[in-house]
């Protein structure tokens, strides 16, 4: 590691920067267009190179650090003196730096001033430390604006590693840039504020080449195909240790910044919109917001008023005014909220939310694995969409699966004939796993998978199911390219000359299918899942399968909040509502990225013409739902009544009833039932049998009469029922079919709108199809 004598080590005073603002101020004097911010401190601690970039002419970067690691400047060289930096003409001028120059650092600060040409064509770097190999990169730290980030490598561009964000820095104007690297985590900032940060880096700067680097610019690539620097930069520095944030802040010349709020109560880190002037403070569940008392970290020389650590009445955003220490004034907007996201613990993705009967179900990635390389599905339940119950491990590709063991993603969860069908990406083929529980455990009944990689264009992942109102169940999936084929009645398997491609513009990834009157809304992803700008959008049509209108993007990043990368979302309505509720992913806060996300769950709306209201992503997440009653029983015992059971021929399911074969028509009788009201009139329930056949009941509420337990059935009611075994079971056939009648025996059913059960005192028993079909 570099070292400093202590002659050479001159910390920063107070009032420095002052000194230098004043000075800056009277050389921008008359200066039309955008002015350089305010020249760096003199932040010397830990110097390891430092080129100020503010000579008139000559062909040497002089180094100020005091370590004499003098620059050569190359090509046409345009110097314009103190302020204005070097200039750089994008086609031969760049700065060779001596080699070695990151030798023994295990822990660097870059930092700069730099302004990029509005003509810059890409692909480029602003610096770039390492070697060549044959023309190609091989072991470099680097710095690009487009998009703007950080990346470090062992080789070539396989090997990067990336502190990035999704937008290009500004052109044509000064951006103080600077890039922090210590143990696992960069940080990349842009005029004193974080903009990116990675937690999982394995690369030094000291280890690159083993400590030797002989292809170390400013203003050029280390690929000998990349363009060169078009723009200006001054003040270049690198350290040998990663500066502080208030340290960075003070470079950048924001006197009037805001580097960190704290308050016990914050469940995360204050963040802080420097560009916007405003700074959220998450905290916990419980905390009171009447008497906060937030303390700020200012640049050295500033001030705050009321001052930091008053206790003030945070039940709406206030304001507070900073002085810098050169006397200027910025107003900030504070606003305290209470934060209940993320709804899942730990680091989940691509959530899939599902009812069955009275509970809500989350079934997502399991996210924190270099490269999406994890294994394991694990489902969660609610009654209320807030308090998730951990049911553990459903399905784990080492020891369930025998075709795949990595890369675990983006599964989907559907019912039929009472068992539950896991649909799941597994090293990009698409498998499927049944239970009878949907906790599972799972298995796979194929032993292969369900669509392999390369059976159609793009990749095969993220399958979603969509339900019809006729029962039928599509089976959506793919990216690049999007898919949908109709399942055949097993769910296992699918008539693949039925796929069709339904691949709206801007589609990425992550399909999901809702109907909400009569209208079929199909939305996807867009963009790349470790971009901060991937988003949702949606279409409508008038079938499954289209064709779909593009209705634009219904859900996307809000940096005010630190929300980024919002995106491969799934959607739930709350039974007998139009209540409706978004689940999806974002980046972790803080400092999260395209492997390392978290789930939430927002409010979903639509307008009165039927389209998605834009989703406004918050940290608050929703409020707890009222739970889904449950055990809500119906008991209905058979009188003796005389005559046969109905025989009724169904000529929609094909279905003739064994007990008068001959029959064509029904012979209408009446039964007496005892009854336990208490549902809603509105309700219909649709259950099947175990031949797959349906059984409808209208919900009268009651029009039974509780205190004398009897009445009489009418034409609303669509039931067969014919005598069982021996035993005395029974069994119903069940159609959709108007004008019968329900002919009983001895049982005991249970209807519930909110279980998916429906249980017969014998041995005979049924599931619901959809209970609010």
């Amino acid at each position: 590691m570099y070292s400093v004598s202590p002659r050479d080590r001159r910390r920063f005073r107070p009032g420095a920067l002052a000194a230098v603002a004043v000075a800056v101020a009277s050389l921008l004097a008359g200066v039309v267009g955008p002015a350089a911010p305010a020249r760096a401190a003199e932040i010397t601690d830990g110097l390891a190179l430092w080129y100020r970039l503010d000579a008139t002419s000559g062909t040497v970067a002089a180094d100020a650090s005091g370590h004499g690691r003098d620059g050569t400047v190359n090509g046409a060289a345009r110097w314009s003196g103190a302020g204005e930096g070097l200039t750089f003409n994008g086609s031969d001028t760049y700065i060779k730096v001596p080699d070695n120059i990151m030798s023994g650092l295990n822990s660097v600060t870059v930092a700069m001033d730099v302004q990029i040409d509005a003509t810059q064509t890409t692909p480029y770097f602003v610096y770039g430390f390492g070697n060549t190999t044959n023309g190609s990169g091989n072991g470099y730290l680097f710095t690009t604006g487009d998009s703007f980030r950080t990346g470090i490598a062992s080789g070539d561009w396989n090997t990067e590693q990336n502190t990035r964000t999704s937008a290009a820095l500004p052109r044509s104007v000064w951006k103080h840039v600077t890039y922090t690297q210590t143990g696992t985590t960069g940080v990349l900032y842009q005029d004193g504020v974080e903009v990116a940060r990675n937690t999982s880096l394995t690369i030094t700067p000291g280890a690159i080449g083993s400590g030797t680097t002989t292809a170390n610019y400013i203003g050029k690539s280390l690929y000998t195909g990349d363009k060169l620097f078009k723009g200006r930069i001054r003040d270049f520095r690198v350290y040998d240790r990663a500066l502080a944030p208030s340290e960075v802040v003070v470079l950048s010349g924001n006197t009037t910044g805001v580097t960190t709020a704290t308050h016990p109560a914050l469940k995360i880190g204050a963040i802080i919109d420097d560009a916007n002037s405003r700074i959220t403070l998450p905290l916990a569940e419980g905390s009171e917001l009447t008497a906060l008392a937030p303390q700020f970290t200012l640049v050295n020389g500033a001030s705050i008023s009321p001052a930091s650590g008053t206790p003030r009445d945070f039940t709406k955003p206030l304001t507070y005014e900073v002085t810098g220490s050169d006397g200027g004034k910025r107003t900030w907007t504070v606003e305290a909220l209470i934060m209940k996201s993320p709804v899942l613990p730990g680091l989940t993705a691509d959530p899939d939310i599902v009812r069955f009967g009275d509970t809500y179900y989350l079934y997502p990635t399991t996210d924190g694995f270099a490269g999406w390389s994890g294994t394991q599905f694990k489902a969660y339940s609610s009654r209320d969409l807030v308090h998730w119950t951990d049911h553990g491990v459903i399905l784990d590709l080492g020891p369930d699966v025998s075709w795949a063991d990595t890369r675990a993603w983006a599964p989907t969860m559907t019912e039929k004939n009472g068992k539950y069908y896991f649909y799941y990406s597994a090293d990009t083929n698409i498998g499927v796993a049944v239970s009878d529980s949907p906790t599972g455990p799972f298995k796979d009944p194929l032993g292969r998978p369900l669509i392999a990689r390369g059976a159609y264009t793009g990749q095969m992942i993220d399958p979603a199911v969509f339900t019809d109102d006729d029962g039928k169940q599509y089976l959506y999936w793919g990216n690049g390219r999007a898919y949908v084929v109709p399942l055949n009645d097993d769910m296992v398997s699918f008539d693949a000359s039925k796929v069709t491609s339904v691949t709206p513009s801007g589609f990425t990834e992550g399909s999901f299918v809702v109907k909400r009157k009569g209208t079929y809304y199909f939305m996807w992803s867009e963009g790349d899942t470790r971009d901060e700008n991937y988003r949702v959008a949606y279409a409508t049509g008038s079938s499954p399968t289209g064709p779909w209108t593009n209705r634009g993007v219904l859900l996307e990043k809000d940096l005010a909040l630190g929300i980024k990368g919002p995106g491969h979302h799934s959607v739930v309505q709350v039974p007998n509502t139009d209540d409706w509720y978004i689940a999806y992913h974002r980046f972790a806060i803080p400092g999260g990225d395209g492997t390392h996300r978290e789930t939430t769950i927002d409010k979903l709306e639509f307008d009165s013409g039927g389209l998605i209201k834009k989703v406004v992503p918050a940290l608050g997440s929703i409020a707890p739902l009222p739970t889904l009653p449950t055990n809500t029983t119906r008991s209905l015992q058979s009188v003796n009544f005389t005559g046969r059971y109905a025989a009724v021929r169904s000529d929609s399911l094909g279905y003739l009833d064994p007990v008068t074969s001959a029959g064509t028509t029904a012979v209408k009788q009446s039964a007496t039932f005892t009854v336990v009201p208490g549902l809603a009139d509105s309700s219909c329930y649709s259950f099947r049998d175990s031949s797959g056949r349906y059984l409808r009941h209208q919900d009268y509420r009651i029009r039974f009469d509780a205190s004398n337990g009897s009445t009489t059935f009418n034409s609303d009611a669509t039931f067969c029922a014919r005598p069982g075994s021996a035993t005395g079971s029974v069994s119903l056939e069940s159609y959709n079919y108007p004008g019968r009648y329900l002919r009983h025996y001895n049982y005991e059913l249970r209807i519930d709108p909110y279980q998916d059960d429906a249980t017969f005192r014998a041995d005979s028993s049924f599931r619901a199809v959809s209970p609010w079909a």
